[in-house]
């Protein structure tokens, strides 16, 4: 009696057990179901082989947990390793640990150099290969920040052993920038890391305290000087536009004024050629009429006009007569 007792209690177990099997088996499926977020793009591997296509965001199904496997990677996002500090550190304002940012120089000064590195995974939507690559990206390299902060760090070094101490803490900084991006982009080509580098920040190089009063001089005076120039390019660029348009004006008006000069010239001389056509025919009546215009010209200006009798015996004035 007592067995049957126990039987009878087991029995709802059991189909209770039945019964959790088909939901598990939904939960299973439904694991299938993954998004990607609008900045991200996934990678799925299948039994461990990476799929050829790359998945973009919004929802998705594939195979479920165990059989697919999805990683997904902020290829949009610029990320950021540090070099001679730690990115926490660095924002904490923490000094730099002199034994991991000491470099020395190509006149052999010992200085502290640190940098930070941008970089963004490598993704090009139009690749066939993109999965491929992006795949690269997360199982070739077991620590990619790592390998990043190791090239940028021995590219730094090198760079700034061929440069003289005061290039280095003045003028030379847009120099080291790129020659550090290219010699870190190039070892991280050769080892097919999958990653484009943007930028390499370098932070700010106090010169030894030694001479630190005479960098500050000397950063001054460049300063200055840079100041003057602005000022005097500033001051060409207003002065020559001034002068090249007084020079346009003084042309222009010369200009205006030979051609009403000639064209002055040319009327007289037409003029004077048809008094000339005239004087050939009839000569005294063109005497009479030049001298009547130039009398017609010269005696307005005069206040006082004097009649000499004596004189006006020795006046031709025949050329008044009405009759040739």
């Amino acid at each position: 009696m007592r067995a049957h007792h126990h039987s009878h209690r087991g029995r709802p177990w059991g189909s209770w057990a039945l019964a959790l099997v088909p939901l598990a088996l939904v939960v299973w499926v439904a694991t299938g179901f993954y998004s990607v977020g609008h900045n991200e793009r996934a990678v799925v591997q299948r039994c461990g082989r990476v799929l050829p296509e790359v998945r973009k965001s919004g929802l998705h199904f594939g195979f479920p947990a165990g059989i697919d496997r999805v990683t997904r990677l902020k290829v949009f996002e610029t990320k950021r390793v540090a070099v001679g500090m730690a990115l926490g550190e660095r924002a904490l304002g923490r000094k730099l640990d002199p034994q991991q940012a000491e470099t020395l120089t190509g006149d052999r000064n010992l200085i502290v150099v640190s940098a930070v590195v941008h970089y963004t995974i490598r993704y090009d939507p139009d690749d066939e290969r993109a999965a491929e690559k992006l795949a690269a990206y997360l199982f070739g390299v077991a620590d990619v920040p790592a390998l990043i902060r190791s090239k940028a760090a021995a590219a730094l070094t090198a760079v700034i052993a061929t440069m003289p101490v005061d290039d280095v803490i003045t003028t030379g900084r847009e120099t080291i920038r790129a020659a550090v991006r290219q010699r870190v982009q190039a070892d991280l080509d050769r080892h097919r890391v999958g990653v484009d580098v943007t930028d390499v920040l370098l932070e700010e190089l106090p010169p030894p305290q030694e001479v630190a009063d005479a960098f500050r001089d000397v950063t001054s005076a460049r300063a200055d000087k840079e100041k003057v120039q602005r000022e005097a390019e500033g001051y060409r660029n207003r002065v020559v536009p001034q002068a090249r348009g007084e020079a346009h004006r003084i042309k222009a008006e010369a200009e205006a004024y030979a051609a009403e000069v000639v064209e002055k010239a040319r009327g007289d001389a037409r003029r004077f050629e048809q008094i000339a056509a005239e004087v050939a025919g009839h000569r005294r009546l063109a005497s009479r009429r030049l001298i009547l215009e130039a009398l017609e010209e010269i005696l307005p200006r005069l206040n006082k006009v004097i009649l000499d009798d004596k004189a006006r015996k020795g006046l031709d004035l025949g050329i008044f007569e009405t009759n040739e």
